[in-house]
């Protein structure tokens, strides 16, 4: 049995607006998520499911992915935004996990800092400084509702 999280943080977004939500990729953040697409295709041939933040960069980084890997279930999820909190994502996405029923799976959360660095933490113990569309992959537990941080990656690593 094997499942994995995919935690992937957006690329480079525009400067601070009065409204965060709204912010999109610049051009250098959609060619780090083209990088983090194609690494990402060499891990997985499909996602079975992908939680997104509903904020724009979020949304967009998860569009560029698309382009490259297909999307069994997408599902977009308003407790997935910078400021949310890390336990009750990090138990939504497993329980999400737990209902799928299957004994492998791919999952991929497109979301911010902090929370990507909290979740992270709160799944596999380790809280790391994200990189814009860096990518930690975790093996999840399912018998101990946790998991095994295996790979912390920047675009810039990404061969």
């Amino acid at each position: 049995m094997a499942i994995y999280l995919y935690i992937v943080r957006h690329g480079e977004a525009e400067p601070v607006l009065a409204d965060d939500a709204s912010r999109e990729l610049t051009n250098h953040g959609r060619h780090e998520a083209q990088k983090t697409a194609i690494w990402l295709k060499k891990q997985v041939t499909e996602f079975d499911l992908v939680l997104a933040s509903p904020f724009v960069r979020a949304q967009q980084t998860k569009d560029e992915i698309a382009e490259h890997i297909n999307f069994k279930e997408q599902l977009v999820s308003e407790a997935i935004i910078p400021s949310g909190d890390a336990a009750a994502v990090a138990d939504e996405i497993l329980a999400r996990i737990d209902n799928l029923d299957q004994v492998d799976a791919d999952i991929l959360c497109v979301s911010h800092m902090p929370l990507v660095s909290y979740l992270i933490g709160e799944l596999a113990g380790y809280t790391p400084i994200m990189a814009t569309a860096g990518v930690a992959k975790i093996k999840v537990d399912l018998t101990k509702w946790r998991g095994q941080l295996e790979t912390l990656i920047a675009p810039e690593q990404m061969l």
